[in-house]
């Protein structure tokens, strides 16, 4: 079994200009956001760390790159852990409308409808069989390793149910995830089969008050807004 730390990225200039971020929209960390991730790495400079992988984006990526200089170890990007693909909101700024769009992709996803997708973004099945190869690459050969991985909150999220199988997972879809918040989990995998334990869900007592941004990765769904593309 492999311990695994999964840790939003830092505040990114992304966050801070709320817009909503893919492929059009990448930018790095704010200075904020710099010191959320060498806190982090202070944090886990006290504990066994095996190895430290993380998405490809730059907000992601800079987040790793600060905390495995405390670990004295190397990211490994693995693009499959990148954010969920919000299609035609990429790039858009953050509106209740647009979250309305999103959160009516996901509420379909908890519902079971792995089909839906944000206009020009990606549906479920895609989103879980990306992640899934992603773990899959980290932890191969693996056994009784301890595995840092930094990433998004919106795909981790979506696709933790698949990991925790026995998870009452309902709670997701609201739940808090602050910037370099970790996530504590076991995981198994068995011939590409995983599966997770939840120990410790998004615990951000490592930060200072300067340090801390208390705005979750999401914002609560709001059900009665509304959206068109136009």
């Amino acid at each position: 079994m492999n311990r695994v730390y999964f840790i939003r990225h830092g505040e990114g200039v992304d966050n801070a200009s709320r817009q909503f971020s893919y492929r059009k929209v990448d930018r790095p960390l704010t200075e904020r956001g710099r010191m959320q991730a060498r806190e982090t790495g202070e944090y886990l400079a006290r504990r066994r760390i095996d190895g430290i992988y993380c998405s490809g984006m730059k907000r992601a990526h800079e987040t790793a790159q600060i905390i495995a200089t405390a670990l004295t170890l190397e990211p490994i990007v693995l693009d499959e852990f990148r954010e969920v693909d919000v299609g035609e909101l990429d790039g858009g700024d953050y509106s209740a409308e647009a979250w309305a769009v999103y959160h009516r992709v996901v509420n379909e996803w908890f519902a079971g409808n792995a089909q839906a997708a944000v206009p020009g973004g990606e549906n479920y099945v895609t989103a879980r069989e990306r992640t899934r190869r992603g773990f899959i690459k980290m932890l191969e050969g693996k056994a009784d390793r301890t595995l840092v991985l930094v990433g998004h909150a919106g795909i981790f999220t979506a696709t933790l149910r698949e990991l925790c199988p026995d998870l009452d997972a309902s709670w997701l879809q609201n739940a808090e995830y602050y910037n370099c918040a970790i996530t504590e989990l076991e995981i198994e995998d068995a011939n590409g089969n995983l599966r997770g334990r939840l120990i410790d869900w998004a615990n951000y007592s490592h930060l200072s008050e300067e340090a801390l941004t208390r705005v979750p990765g999401i914002p609560p769904n709001q059900n009665n807004a509304k959206w068109s593309s136009s």
